[in-house]
């Protein structure tokens, strides 16, 4: 029998500081994902007006399972019209609804203060949420940023406001979701949260729902600094009784998958927390062995090279920055989660402090020339205290590092003082500390504007601020016969919409798919015709959507991907999970069609090149052929031949 319920959502508009609840049938909203694309399309039309306008609504939701002694399902989702690729997005940040004690499911944030603003959520156990709207001054929020109780950015605004509401964070079990001054001067502002115990920092265990801007959303969108919460309702009340203690989970996963419930989650998650095969755990320690050559190093321009470079060049990452790695996290078994109770302990933590995952650490790191840990960690640790996305401040890094390089830009034009070492061929590991402290620079000048050309790039994003330098610098341009626009990878959307790929080097992170800059896609590195392509493709977004839709950490795919519909259609009376899926998939690809957001063919050399050189890497002598004869054609027809099958497989 299943357990009746509704989907609650807390609606909060800032312009006339007021808030309310209102409940949806599971049969009409069932997730973050189905009330986002409700509010959107039908509510809010947010397809037809402005990003910033203050009808972009942030949608903060969990899952069903919340409350529930399931591992990792204390997501939040964060679902809201990006201002990078202009169409609806959804980004998760693991742990930090396990404090949400309220009685709803979802917060979502309208209208626009004329302050900043610090909402402040919570519920005495009665199942009446209360909010508060707390002001304070744009200039003493930026002081803070600047430094408060000896950290910057998003930590800071923390200390602040762990003084500030101490009582409140004790008392109701509190925790925070923040911005960082990218959210005020960049389209690309991350939302942060860090664990907290009676109020204090848990360094290391702190997350980030960080692609496509949804910082920048809540900020310049809504001008909300801050979000603290935190409650003495029983979520528990919510949820199946079946679902509410390990010993009954333990007897359905018998069933299900004959194991013992933590011994399946461990076995399934083996990489994110010990592999003992490999000696090593967690994103960064199971990537770089895996990845190689492959790897993506100096602004993706390793495409170009040789096997030999790329292998001396991948020896200096294992050599300076996995083995540092291993012994600083995986020895001391210096392990923690974000925040919620889970055997997999994912996050591996360096030196007391330094979160060490595969992707800010490459970003930040061998994308830019970075090639020692602890030198990346410098850079990794300034972005994501100023709260941008790591992945794509890595690649804005990595364009102004090679249009430095290539004399498109000049060093004073951006405020350094001299250029960054970016020759794959001739690098050697003393060039990491030059490029690291270069970059320093480029992350404060952009969290905080202070450069033109950079709050162009901010601003504007990478894409379309590189057909503005095209413009600014026409005679450079020509003089070099060298674009700005052909240097950046990235997936187009629309006239001015792009997200820049995760960290793998596949056709799966450029192809024409509605959602990305997320694993909504293939992403081996494999190179195969592209009506298989776009069908597994396909395929792998829609399980990838159902367990960010049911706040699943992905972490968690192994086991969780094989049996969620079956519990969400005996215990919630869900049916057909996968159907409603495809469905909301549909619509977010309607969407983005309204938004002027949908895939367009790609716009720079580079994600051509990115292309033909994988078909060469991946051994696909048809495609490989085809790019030898005219890389532009075979480019737009793999395109073209992929995007067809999609639209045919989504209707």
């Amino acid at each position: 029998m299943s357990f009746t319920r509704t989907y609650r959502a807390l609606f909060i508009d800032v312009s006339e500081g007021k808030h309310w609840v209102e409940e949806f049938p599971l049969n009409e909203v069932f997730s973050p994902i189905s009330l986002a694309l409700k509010l959107h399309m039908e509510r809010y039309k947010t397809w037809s007006k402005p990003v910033y306008d203050p009808s972009n609504a942030l949608v903060l939701g969990t899952g069903l399972f919340a409350g529930s002694k399931l591992y990792g399902v204390h997501r939040f989702i964060a679902v809201f019209r990006s201002p990078l690729t202009k169409g609806l997005h959804a980004s998760a940040m693991g742990g930090a609804a396990y404090q949400f004690n309220v009685n709803a499911d979802a917060i979502v944030v309208v209208g626009k203060s004329r302050k900043p603003l610090i909402l402040k959520i919570y519920d005495d156990g009665d199942g009446s949420p209360k909010v508060e709207f707390h002001e304070i001054p744009e200039e003493m929020l930026v002081n803070i940023w600047k430094g408060y109780g000896g950290f910057k950015g998003v930590y800071a605004l923390q200390a602040y406001l762990s003084d500030l509401f101490r009582d409140f964070y004790e008392m109701y079990n509190g925790r925070s979701i923040l911005v960082g001054p990218a959210a005020k001067n960049t389209n690309v502002g991350a939302l942060a949260s860090i664990t907290l115990v009676k109020g204090k920092m848990d360094y290391g265990s702190e997350d980030f729902a960080a692609r496509a801007g949804g910082g920048s959303v809540l900020y310049r969108a809504h001008g909300v600094a801050a979000i603290v919460y935190g409650g003495r309702f029983d979520r528990s009340a919510r949820i199946p009784p079946e679902l509410r203690d390990l010993r009954s989970i333990n007897e359905i996963f018998q069933g299900l998958a004959k194991k013992a419930y933590v011994e399946f989650v461990i076995e399934s998650g083996t990489k994110y927390r010990y592999d003992p095969k490999m000696n090593t755990g967690g994103t960064l320690g199971g990537n770089y062995p895996h990845l190689k050559a492959t790897t993506p190093m100096f602004n993706w321009n390793m495409i170009y090279y040789s096997k030999d470079v790329r292998d001396k060049l991948h020896s200096l990452i294992m050599k300076y920055m996995w083995e540092p790695f291993n012994k600083e996290a995986i020895e001391t078994r210096s392990w923690k989660t974000c925040g919620e109770p889970c055997p997999l302990a994912c996050k591996k933590v360096r030196l007391g402090k330094y979160k060490s995952d595969y992707e800010p650490y490459n970003g930040l790191g061998p994308i830019i020339g970075v090639f020692d840990i602890h030198d990346a960690e410098k850079v990794v640790e300034a972005g994501d205290a100023y709260g941008f996305d790591a992945i794509e401040l890595g690649q804005v890094i990595g364009f102004v590092f090679e249009a430095l390089h290539k004399g498109l830009l000049r060093p004073e034009e951006i405020g350094l003082s001299s250029k960054p070492f970016f020759d794959p061929a001739k690098y050697t590991i003393e060039y990491s500390k030059v490029n690291a402290e270069l970059a320093l620079k480029i992350v404060e000048s952009l969290a905080f504007g202070t450069n033109p050309l950079l709050r162009l790039i901010g601003e504007e994003g990478l894409r379309s601020a590189a057909k503005l330098l095209d413009l600014l610098y026409k005679e450079r341009v020509e003089e070099l016969r060298k674009r700005f626009s052909d240097l950046p990878v990235y997936a187009v959307f629309g006239e001015k919409g792009h997200i820049t790929p995760n960290y793998y080097w596949t056709p799966g992170l450029v192809a024409p798919l509605p959602v990305l800059g997320k694993y909504w896609t293939v992403y081996q590195g494999l190179f195969t015709d592209p009506e298989e392509f776009a069908a597994k493709s396909y395929e792998r977004a829609l399980y990838e959507a159902l367990l960010e839709d049911t706040g699943f950490c992905r972490f968690h795919r192994g086991w969780a991907e094989k049996h969620v519909s079956t519990i969400l259609e005996k215990y919630y009376g869900i049916e057909k999970p996968l159907e409603k899926i495809k469905h909301l998939y549909k619509k977010v690809t309607e969407y983005q069609e309204l938004a002027g957001a949908s895939p367009v063919f790609w716009d720079s050399e580079k994600i051509i090149d990115f292309m033909a050189k994988a078909s060469e890497e991946y051994q696909n002598q048809k495609w490989l052929g085809l790019f030898a004869i005219d890389k532009e054609k075979a480019a737009y027809e793999w395109w073209s031949k992929f995007y067809e099958k999609l639209k045919e497989l989504t209707g």
